[in-house]
This record gives structure tokens, C-alpha cells and sequence, in this order.
């Protein structure tokens, strides 16, 4: 992120959506290479991962790291714009069988998005 490590945490305190993972996971802010920012750094504090179990929790929506993700995401839309961008809710559309697809896509890429 293009800001300063004291905008991002300030006082130590992170931002809400990686403070709600709680002790679960290890948190590190510094300063991104080349002076440009600061970058965020989070990962499961017991490191383990099994690829079998991994693929079970992705499929059920258990997996930690899908809210790892969710939190820096969610995170970063706080720190650049100061709330979390989603998309239209209440639906400006009813439900159907042409859009379930765009449905579906939306409701996974809130889980699944890019940052």
C-alpha cells in the first residue's frame, strides 16, 4: 500500500478485518522495497497446511487462508478509501436461472478476489 506503516497500524493497532483473526495468525508491517509504501505481511501461525484437507476446507468455506485473504482485501479497501466496497446489496436484480452465473462469480469472488 502507498502509505506510511503509521497510517496503516497506527498505535500498533491493526485494522479491523486482520485484528478480528486474532492470535491465529502472525502479522507484519514494514516498509515495501524501494521506499514505495508499506507492505503487510500475514501467515498461519502453525504453519502447517495438508493439500488434501486444504482442498476439503476451500470447498466448504473453512478454509483459513480464504480469510486471510478476505481480511487483507477488506483491509485494504479500509485504508485507501476508509470503508469496504461491496458489491450491490440489496440486488438491483431478481434472481434467476440466466443470472445465477454472475450470482455465483460475485458471491465467490468476495471469498476468492484479487487484492
Amino acid at each position: 500500500m502507498n502509505r506510511p506503516a503509521t497510517d496503516i497500524a497506527p498505535g500498533g493497532q491493526l485494522p479491523e478485518p486482520l485484528a478480528g483473526l486474532g492470535d491465529a495468525v502472525e502479522v507484519q508491517v514494514r516498509p515495501a522495497a524501494g521506499g514505495r509504501g508499506t507492505e503487510i505481511a500475514v501467515r498461519l501461525r502453525d504453519g502447517s497446511r495438508l493439500p488434501v484437507a486444504s482442498a476439503a476446507r476451500r470447498v466448504t468455506g473453512r478454509d483459513p487462508e480464504q480469510a486471510i485473504r478476505a481480511a487483507l482485501r477488506e483491509s485494504k479497501q479500509l485504508i485507501e478509501t476508509g470503508e469496504v466496497l461491496h458489491p450491490d446489496y440489496p440486488p438491483t436484480t431478481e434472481p434467476t436461472p440466466m443470472n445465477k452465473p454472475l450470482r455465483m462469480a460475485t458471491q465467490q469472488g468476495r471469498r476468492e478476489g484479487r487484492l
